[in-house]
This record gives C-alpha cells, structure tokens and sequence, in this order.
C-alpha cells in the first residue's frame, strides 16, 4: 500500500505526489482521464523496462507508483547554462538512441519535450510521461496530442491523419511526428531557445514560414539576427534533419544518429548536480 504526501506537480489529466516511501512517486489519475488511457500507460511501461525509461513499479486504475528521480528536469539543466559545448551534444546523441529505442519497441511517445526528460541517480537522462504515448501495433488514435510549440505540421492536417478525430492514423506519420518533437528539443539543448513560435497555420509564425518554404538560409540568417549567435553550417545542417516540415522528407532517427555533428560523441551521459 502506497500512500501519497506531497504534491509535486499537476497536470491535466493527472497530479503527481511524494510517497511515504523517499524512493517513489504516485501519479495518480483524475476522474476525467479514461480508465483505458491509464491502463495504456502502465502496460507500455511494463513494456519499456529499461534504464531509459521511468520505471513502473506497481499500479492500480487510479495510479501509478513510478520511481523517484531526481527533481531537475532537462529544461531546468538547459536554462542553467552550465554545460559545455561537448555534453550538449551528448545529450543529444543519448536522447537520439533513448526515442530511437522505444521505437523499436513499437511504441511512440507523442510529447517529446526537455521537460519529460528526467534525470536519475546516477546522472543519466530518463524519458518519462507516457500518458500520450501509443503502441504501433493498435494505433487506435482519436485525437492530436502533444504541446502546441513541439507538435511538427503534419498533426494539424486534418485530411492527411483521416479526418477530425480519426483512427486511422499512419503508423510512420506518428514515428516521424516523434522525431519532429525531438528536433524542438534537441534544437534548444544546443542553442537554448525555441527554434520557432507554432507550426499551426493560424500562429503566423515568420520563422515557421521561413521552414515550410524551405527557406533554410534565410531562416538560419534571421535565427542568427535574432539570438547574436553565429550557428555554424553543421549545426545547422544537423537540426534540419529534424525539422523537415515534410515528414516523408524527414530523416529517421537512425540515420540523424550518425551525422557527422555527432561524430565521435559518446552517448553515456551522466549529469551530476
């Protein structure tokens, strides 16, 4: 029996608690979250065990008992500005392999962003929030789902996922939905800010604009203008592999895993605080 203590954050479908027990955390459902939904989320992470993956520990219809990591987030580490060039891609190339992973285990994560990415013990990043997340083998969607300023153009189509709430949602759209999301965060782990305001049509986002006509030097030219920062060609080579406004023009996570940005960067991250 667990028993809950302290709020720890709350969201919409869901809050988190400190237990009784130092060593975990309850994520404990509220009423309006399908009984289907959570029962989703802990059979896929009963799926992922890994040392990647928030564990599960146990878990009833109304919560899940998760273990407890450290209460830093990746955003919280990128915001600090206390890592070197080298970590930074690191991370990256750690975050590649971790998404690329679950993949491979059938299973999309649909909410990719540095605040889902925590950090254990041991300093190693661990992916977590799987409240979204969708096995391929059912793929049964009914709905768009992310964070507005991550989500990749392709989930505000409707005709191209099959109409207002369909559930006949392409497989390799929703694997290439993930690494869109990837690239967002991978593109503020490198250069600390957002890579563009929304990709939904009515934002009217300049810089989103600049992409979606494939205008990539003029972006890049404008990026600079607005940051002070010089981006050089690699880099900027490397997170259009991401942001792809074409998703079938997007490059799998295999193939980003091995550009030369992350040539002779290892993978074993451990950040410690």
């Amino acid at each position: 029996m667990h028993s809950k203590i302290t709020l720890l954050s709350e969201g919409s479908s869901s809050n988190v608690f400190l237990t009784e027990d130092p060593n975990y955390v309850m994520k404990e459902f509220k009423s309006v979250h399908p009984t289907s939904s959570r029962l989703k989320e802990a059979q896929i992470l009963e799926l992922l065990k890994g040392e990647f993956v928030v564990k599960l520990i146990t878990f009833t219809e109304n919560y899940l008992i998760l273990e407890r990591l450290q209460s830093l987030d990746l955003f919280e580490v990128v915001k600090s500005k206390n890592l070197n060039p080298q970590m930074l891609k690191e991370i990256c190339k750690a975050l590649i392999r971790i998404v690329n992973s679950i993949h491979r285990m059938q299973v999309i994560h649909r909410d990719i962003k540095l605040e889902n990415i925590l950090i254990d013990k041991a300093g190693r990043l661990v992916l977590c929030d799987f409240g979204f997340a969708e096995m391929l083998t059912s793929c049964a969607v009914k709905r768009t789902v992310g964070t507005q300023n991550y989500m990749p153009p392709e989930l505000h189509q409707e005709s191209l996922l099959g109409g207002f709430n369909s559930e006949n949602i392409n497989a390799q759209i929703l694997i290439k939905s993930d690494v869109f999301s990837l690239g967002v965060t991978v593109f503020q782990i490198i250069l600390g800010f957002q890579p563009f305001v929304s990709t939904k049509p009515s934002a009217n986002c300049k810089l989103w604009k600049l992409i979606l006509q494939k205008k990539w030097s003029q972006y890049w030219a404008l990026v600079q203008k607005l940051s002070q920062l010089q981006i050089d060609t690699l880099t900027q080579n490397f997170l259009e592999q991401f942001l792809q406004p074409d998703f079938t023009s997007r490059c799998s996570l295999d193939e980003i895993y091995y550009h030369p940005f992350l040539k002779d960067v290892k993978e074993d991250v451990h950040l410690i605080f």
